[in-house]
């Protein structure tokens, strides 16, 4: 006789946190930089078995986010010094190589630090107060078990992540400053200051719900599908009384997820249903089919504008938005608009366009690959296996976001579009991590012993 079960897992972690850096000048081994040196991580995990064929499933746990600050600290100036020597012309050499490299002043750092001089860029550093950032997850799902095989399983799965580690230059201009409003701008420097800070935040919300089916009578099968939403902090705008423009949709947000995969065995051959016989059973018999189905939601995308009036060093302009709701007109292909290319403006004064980021979304991406394989025995200890693969087998194109700065846009005098001048349309792919999007076969032979 069943009777219900009811697991508890708990797990505790503390970790700890080292700096190795070398002393110099009568700085501290820290530099001035402070890391919390404990960091405390638990996971609870609960499992409640009601019936024979139900589990309830949740759990919780919360971890340090791994950066490495070290990595800023080693590109830090000056331990990296770049020179450049160039000829009178393109066509001339600087000099001779016989003459050797010229001398290469290095700085002073007899003190442990040094100035910077005036026109420098590409600077790296470390905030003094180091947070450490952490991740907490958590999650609560229902399996059900069904005769056949199937199974399905259904449930929410979150993710929120504090303190999250970027880059970001620190070198930013204000709202028509231009280089004159940049911090550095009073020593010279009107280059980037990159600065690696956990300001960043992410929350992950989703619903997973999968459908699969043991291999038996030559089937097994997985269906799964996710309804998910990403928001997180970025560092489009980095004047601080506009960080709240910052939040919005992650650029990797995909709302709708399937995944189809599946392989059957055909019933032809030796001790099959069909064809069990002869020569038609050698032939016909051992073949395993297979393919996988994909689609996902198009990624969003923005609308941006030329950043000139704003003369904002640092930061990203979005465009006008002029119409209250964007229509979507076709393929955007074959210099066809995607979206209502009227409905977003340049931006000619200085301030910041009210389109937000992410506000628009691309298209969708639906892929199916096929398979086709069998296996031999050569000898007891020796197998073979013939395999075929079809990627991309209908030859679908994946297409990329169309371009986005509406700043390219030109209009008749009565308002009306007289050249794109490629915004608003779409002129690449997407090739999905593969090697190359259109679609290719791929053919092989493998010896197992």
């Amino acid at each position: 006789m069943f009777s219900p079960s009811f697991v508890v897992d708990a797990t505790f972690g503390v970790t700890q946190a080292h700096q190795f850096l070398l002393p110099v000048g009568g700085y501290t081994s820290g530099c001035g930089i402070k890391v919390s040196g404990r960091l405390f991580a638990p996971s609870l995990g609960v499992a409640y078995r009601s019936m024979e064929s139900l589990v309830v499933r949740a759990g919780f746990s919360l971890s340090p986010v791994q950066d490495n600050m070290a990595s800023h600290g080693l590109m830090g100036y000056p331990d990296e010094v770049n020179v450049s020597y160039s000829g009178a012309n393109s066509y001339s050499a600087f000099g001779s190589i016989s003459n050797g490299i010229p001398a290469i002043v290095p700085p002073d750092l007899t003190n442990g630090a040094t100035v910077v001089p005036a026109g420098t860029g590409n600077l790296f550093t470390d905030p003094p107060n180091f947070i450490r950032g952490y991740a907490e997850s958590w999650n609560a799902t229902i399996q059900k078990e069904f005769k056949g095989g199937w199974a399905l399983q259904t449930g929410y799965v979150g993710t929120h992540v504090v303190h999250l580690y970027t880059e970001y230059n620190l070198n930013y201009g204000q709202l028509g400053g231009g280089n004159a409003s940049e911090p550095l701008f009073k020593y010279g420097i009107t280059g980037g200051l990159t600065i690696a800070d956990p300001l960043d935040s992410d929350i992950y919300h989703s619903w997973q719900t999968t459908l699969s089916k043991r291999f038996s009578h030559g089937l097994t099968t997985r269906v799964a599908y996710t309804f998910s939403h990403d928001i997180s902090m970025n560092t489009s705008i980095l004047i601080p009384q506009y960080r709240n423009y910052d939040r919005y949709t992650s650029a990797l947000d995909r709302p709708n997820a399937l995944v189809w995969a599946a392989s059957y065995e055909l019933p032809l051959g030796k001790n099959k249903q069909f064809l069990t016989q002869g020569v038609a059973a050698q032939v016909a018999g051992g073949w395993t089919l297979g393919g996988l189905f994909t689609h996902y939601s198009g990624v969003p995308f923005s609308i941006t504008s030329s950043a000139t009036s704003c003369n904002c060093p640092g930061n990203t302009q979005t465009a006008l938005q002029v119409l209250p709701n964007v229509s979507h007109l076709g393929s955007g292909l074959g210099g066809q608009p995607y979206f209502n290319p009227l409905a977003f403006a340049p931006v000619t004064t200085a301030s910041f366009g009210n389109a937000g980021f992410d506000t628009l979304r691309g298209s969708g991406t639906t892929n199916l690959d096929l398979n086709i394989f069998r296996e031999f025995r050569i000898t007891e200890r020796v197998n073979a296996q013939i395999r075929a693969e079809a990627f991309n087998i209908s030859n679908t194109p994946h297409f990329s976001n169309p371009a986005s700065n509406v700043s390219n846009l030109q209009l008749n005098s009565d308002g009306s579009v007289k050249n794109l001048n490629g915004y608003d349309t779409i002129t690449s792919v997407n090739p999905l991590g593969r090697l190359i999007d259109p679609r290719y076969f791929r053919f092989g032979l493998r010896f197992m012993f």
